[in-house]
């Protein structure tokens, strides 16, 4: 295991439980290959050790959606097989090598074809009901048309992404359909659209390859247990009790007084907040676990402290190790929960619990 360790959280990733999900999804998939998807360094999870562990464990290639998330995973890794799965920023055409990279639109693949200086594997990216990324079915054929006869870029694959492959079965049904025809008329070439939803609920998805992201970390991409679809999760945050103190009648917790003691009431005081990762709407609704117990986080979560209800009789302890995501004692809060509470996903979740690089320019506007 490794962690992520701070004064006030830390945040493990088990990449054990990595292994055994890309295994998961490697016999789910079969004969299709497997691409592990490690964009927004892992999905909060740390994306050379996720790539690493999951190309051990039979993943082909590993997916990123920027130039600049492959070339820091390549110099950590060296030359492991990537594709950048979003469109090059213009001028980086120029720049980008050792990696296949996508083309979403016509202009995009002549601006790759005047300015690319090392061979590229390109896959062509169709639009079939996603409406974001990509092209439509006849700009798609010609330009793969064109890279089945070219030199320094080659055609890579064809690729496409599904927009409710979670939730609308018609819809990913015609998506998936679109994609097959298309793909009996392009080039021969590696042809890929399933997430890990389409992967575990439509078989006729898997095609040459799946690119698999949230299921990789044992997350539901349903937002259901992720042990239904044979997932463990990798995540787990962990804090620790700072104090304990007793509340008496009527004295409240935290802003806003959110929290109003009916009778005298111990709390906890952890020091991780809004700022760490945890929603702010989670107070008064959610849980954490000390001593293998659920307990309520009362008082409103601030940037760095939350509070949690212990009770009449104090059976905590100011160091005690308190778990926000994982389990203890047989009991599990899953990111999956936070997520239903919050009112979003689990990938959400779990891309904001550890800290990513962010490119910040301070100016002085009128200086």
């Amino acid at each position: 295991m490794i962690g992520t360790a701070g004064a006030r959280a830390t945040v493990t990733i088990d990449l054990a439980a990595v292994a055994a999900n890309v295994a998961r999804l490697r016999e789910a998939a079969g004969p299709a290959e497997v691409w592990a998807v490690v964009k927004a360094d892992g999905y909060g999870h740390g994306a050379t050790a996720v790539g690493r562990a999951a190309l051990a464990a039979g993943a082909e290639r590993l997916c990123v959606a920027t130039w600049d998330e492959a070339q820091a995973l390549r110099d950590e890794l060296g030359d492991v097989p990537t594709l950048v799965m979003g469109p090059l920023i213009p001028g980086q055409e120029s720049e980008v090598e050792g990696v296949d990279v996508t083309v979403t639109s016509v202009e995009g693949f002549a601006r790759l074809r005047a300015a690319a200086r090392s061979p590229l594997g390109v896959h062509v990216k169709v639009d079939t009901g996603m409406g974001r990324w990509g092209m439509a079915a006849d700009d798609a054929l010609r330009v793969g048309e064109q890279l089945a006869d070219g030199d320094v870029l080659a055609l890579g694959g064809l690729m496409s992404h599904l927009a409710v492959a979670d939730a609308d079965e018609a819809f990913t049904r015609g998506q998936i359909m679109r994609f097959g025809k298309l793909a009996e008329r392009f080039p021969a070439c590696p042809r890929h659209i399933a997430n890990s939803a389409a992967l575990l609920r439509h078989p006729d998805a898997r095609f040459d390859a799946v690119r698999c992201g949230i299921a990789v970390y044992g997350l539901s991409p349903f937002g259901t247990d992720p042990a239904a679809d044979g997932l463990a999760p990798a995540i787990r945050l962990e804090s620790f009790v700072a104090d304990v103190k007793l509340l008496a009648t009527g004295e409240s917790a935290g802003y806003g007084r959110r929290f109003v003691a009916p009778e005298p009431t111990w709390i906890g005081l952890v020091p991780v907040g809004y700022a760490d990762g945890v929603p702010r709407i989670l107070s008064g609704k959610a849980d954490v676990l000390v001593r293998g117990r659920r307990r309520l986080v009362a008082a409103t979560v601030s940037m760095h402290q939350l509070a949690f209800v212990i009770g009449a009789e104090c059976d905590v302890e100011p160091g005690d190790t308190v778990t926000l995501i994982g389990e203890d004692g047989g009991e599990r809060i899953l990111a999956e929960e936070w997520a239903r509470i919050a009112g979003t996903i689990n990938y959400e979740i779990v891309t904001s619990l550890a800290p990513q690089l962010r490119r910040v320019e301070h100016v002085l506007r009128g200086a």
